[in-house]
């Protein structure tokens, strides 16, 4: 990755790998923050909106780091990137829900139920990709679902509409999620490739579904009119909002290709831990022992997850390796059986020349008549 090179010449030494991991972690928990802190304290509730401004930042700051070459973007004629469209109208459903969802619902518990989308990748993927998940990753889930419900039964902000917003929310990523693996499969793009496809994608139907809503126009007269909104937190946090997309894709793209994706995991789970503790501490969230205990063990379900799910992964691909090498080796040895044989062939055929012999002591003797 051009950006991987361009970066680590520019990091000081050993810091790089620490800084991009950081970088990641950090992105992705402010992310959640500061929309909720527009949707909730400064009550800008307008995700489409949200969505726009994220995804015209995101295309603008792709396409200026590739002309700045510090990464590239795989060019695929537009027929092959139809596809994208199906991805494309997801993600604005997929933001747009769960952006509503997180205005009526406290962190932890967003946080908890948005974890158990993987619920949905499992029974879609089963019907899209043909994937059937093993024993151990169904049991993690189970674990993150019993742990998730047991928290909603000592939420005292419970909020029906809420749930059912995340809930759908769940359905609608586990959708986005299985498509963007099979536009993987159709397109062959990567990862930041396509983010930047796919968002170029959504841009003109979030844009088009703004209007037709309305929601753009009362957006820009709130914007215009509410002078709460013209204060510098507001400003931070709506900025912060727009570059949240693109950061959270892009350092995720950094963190896997400087580390591993073990790396990348474990600082999400970590990640988790820091957004359900935080999210306690804000918006009036009021504690009690059932909530504390379920959302404890819905986060040792995902952790559970993200362990096993990592683990497989890798043994997945330790037989392939090996049975190269024992190939290579099998190969290697036929070859050198194949080498010593012509030896053989050929030191037999040597004549006594060649040898370096006296072909007179070679030779019989001649009788004289």
């Amino acid at each position: 990755m051009k950006a991987l090179e361009k970066f680590r010449g520019l990091a000081l030494g050993n810091f790089y790998v620490p800084l991009v991991v950081c970088s990641y972690g950090f992105s992705s928990l402010l992310g959640v923050f500061v929309n909720k802190a527009c949707l909730s304290a400064f009550g800008f509730g307008y995700p489409l909106a949200l969505l726009l401004l994220q995804l015209i930042v995101a295309v603008a700051l792709v396409n200026l780091l590739e002309y700045l070459d510090l990464i590239e973007i795989h060019k695929r004629p537009f027929k092959e990137l139809t596809f994208l469209f199906i991805p494309a109208t997801l993600l604005i459903l997929n933001v747009s829900v769960g952006l509503y969802a997180l205005k009526l619902v406290n962190i932890p518990m967003f946080s908890a139920f948005r974890r158990l989308s993987a619920i949905n990748v499992m029974i879609l993927e089963y019907f899209v990709l043909g994937k059937v998940e093993s024993t151990r990753v169904m049991a993690t889930v189970i674990f993150m679902v019993f742990g998730s419900f047991v928290a909603a039964l000592g939420d005292v902000t419970f909020d029906p509409s809420g749930y059912a917003l995340v809930f759908l929310n769940n359905l609608i990523t586990g959708g986005n999620l299985v498509y963007i693996k099979k536009a993987q499969q159709v397109t062959g793009l990567k990862a930041l490739s396509l983010f930047y496809y796919v968002s170029l994608f959504a841009l003109p139907i979030c844009f088009v579904l703004g209007l037709l809503s309305g929601e753009l126009r009362v957006a820009v007269e709130r914007v215009v009119s509410d002078k709460s909104l013209h204060s510098t937190g507001f400003i931070v946090a709506l900025s912060l909002s727009a570059l949240s997309a693109f950061m959270v894709n892009y350092t995720t793209n950094l963190c896997t290709a400087a580390t591993s994706a073990l790396t990348t995991a474990i600082t999400g789970q970590t990640k988790n831990v820091l957004q359900t503790i935080l999210g306690i501490f804000t918006w009036g969230y009021e504690v009690t022992v059932t909530n504390i205990c379920g959302l404890f063990l819905a986060l040792s379900g995902s952790i559970l997850f993200a362990w096993v799910k990592y683990n497989e992964k890798i043994a997945s691909e330790t037989p392939v390796s090996t049975e190269n090498e024992s190939l290579t080796k099998t190969e290697e040895e036929t070859d050198m059986n194949g080498v010593e044989q012509g030896a053989r062939k050929s030191s037999s055929s040597i004549s006594p020349l060649s040898r370096g012999t006296d072909p007179q002591k070679e030779s019989p003797p001649v009788k004289n008549v």
